[in-house]
């Protein structure tokens, strides 16, 4: 089951609220780790969550968009909720919210519907710590009515969804910045002087103390083919399961949350040997993630300027011998007159696909059309299938050709499963 419902943005928490409320206020009664950012907020959280299951913690992960199953926002010790669950919790869900209407004419959007959904179930299996990724934004994401916050991580901040967030980094930064609401740590990546002035601010009006993550604290090198190595502070040459020089930047974050939540938190059980077992172990889809090994081919859900730079960074370093092929799906509301700039100096070759979201999607033709700017071999596949038989035949020719499928994270499962359905 996947989902395909339109994108909808509905800001504030009023009806979110009122959902809980009548649920019975289920995000008072658990402990949070809110995680904001516009580029690898999941990575972050999920790398946070593995290292506090290591350490022996129960602990819940909420996250969006859904990546391969409808169900798969939701995890408890990195295990799905089941079936039985997700119908169980969102029927009552849907109940509230029929109850909402009925009280005051409102509705709570999906996104609304589903935070609450998470909230409910990980206060009722008993999470210690749910460790919760905004969706978009900040103040006005629904995730912002968790109220015992034992840390706030805000990720790296680029431009993205503008036309809701605001046009600027520091009006970006404000939103989410947003998830600071009291005097809990925070920890954040420096992006730049401007993000992290206002961060810096919102700290001081809230009696937060920030911790600030730096690029020049973190070294790191690739595990090829898969997997890095980091070294971060007191940390030396920590293994992280993920792919990508991106991710140095992530494990720095989730390094020092941990660091946060030992040293502040009274969370002893945080042990070095559970950082390095969490980090070791983590799996998180779809970022610079190897799905074949002949030929290669890697997956990675970059949908921004700000990701294309990072992937371009790391193909640059880890495939620099290969001759690559690259493949690119986005929406609409997407800079895909950038990002297709930003790539155009790892390859010449581009197979352009058009995602399964109807209502979003960037078609793959005008994609084709706006990529012949830049590259001087486009192809315009038609589906997923095309799509991936092409990038075959495209490395067949030599041992040396390598494949990255990038974009909107909505194809990207798809495109993966395709290596089961077809022969060569």
């Amino acid at each position: 089951m996947t989902l395909a419902e339109p994108f909808e943005y509905k800001p504030g928490l009023e009806r979110v609220q009122g959902l809980c409320d009548i649920l019975g206020s289920p995000e008072k009664s658990l402990k949070v780790i809110h995680v904001a950012g516009t580029n690898g907020k999941g990575s972050t959280a999920c790398m946070i969550a593995s290292i506090l299951y290591k350490s022996g913690i129960r602990v819940g992960m909420y996250y969006s968009p859904a990546l391969i199953d409808i169900r798969d926002h939701y995890m408890i010790n990195g295990v799905l909720i089941s079936e039985d669950d997700y119908r169980l919790y969102m029927d009552r869900v849907g109940h509230a919210d029929d109850e909402l209407f009925e009280a005051s004419g409102l509705r709570a959007s999906s996104f609304e519907k589903e935070t609450a959904l998470a909230f409910l179930y990980f206060a009722e299996k008993n999470c210690d710590v749910a460790v919760m990724e905004c969706g978009m934004g900040g103040i006005d994401d629904a995730t912002n009515i968790a109220t015992d916050k034992l840390c706030c991580v805000i990720t790296s901040i680029s431009l993205d969804h503008m036309q809701y967030l605001g046009n600027t980094l520091p009006k970006i930064a404000q939103k989410k910045a947003g998830i600071i609401t009291s005097g809990c740590p925070v920890v954040a990546f420096d992006s730049s002087p401007d993000t992290t002035d206002v961060i810096r601010k919102r700290c001081e009006e809230t009696g937060s103390i920030l911790h600030p993550v730096s690029l020049k604290d973190i070294k790191y090198y690739d595990r090829y083919p898969e997997g890095i190595s980091v070294s971060y502070k007191e940390y030396a040459d920590v293994d992280v399961a993920l792919s990508g020089s991106f991710q140095a930047e992530n494990a720095a974050l989730a390094l020092n949350a941990v660091s946060v939540l030992r040293d502040e938190q009274d969370y002893s059980c945080i042990t070095d040997s559970a950082i390095r077992a969490g980090l070791l172990e983590v799996y998180w889809p779809f970022r610079f993630e190897l799905i074949c090994k002949d030929p290669l081919i890697y997956v990675d859900g970059a949908h921004n300027p700000d990701a294309a730079r990072k992937l371009r960074e790391t193909i640059l370093n880890r495939l620099k011998d290969f001759a690559i092929i690259l493949v690119m799906g986005v929406f609409y509301d997407k800079d895909h007159e950038e990002i297709l700039k930003i790539m155009s100096d790892v390859s010449d070759t581009i197979i352009t696909l058009t995602p399964p979201n109807k209502d979003r999607a960037y078609p793959a033709a005008k994609l084709a059309e706006d990529a012949k700017k830049y590259y001087k071999n486009v192809i315009v596949s038609d589906g997923m299938e095309d799509a991936y038989g092409a990038v075959i035949r495209a490395c067949e020719s030599s041992d040396m050709t390598a494949a990255v499928a990038f974009g909107s994270l909505s194809y990207l499962n798809l495109f993966k499963q395709c290596k089961e359905s077809i022969t060569y």
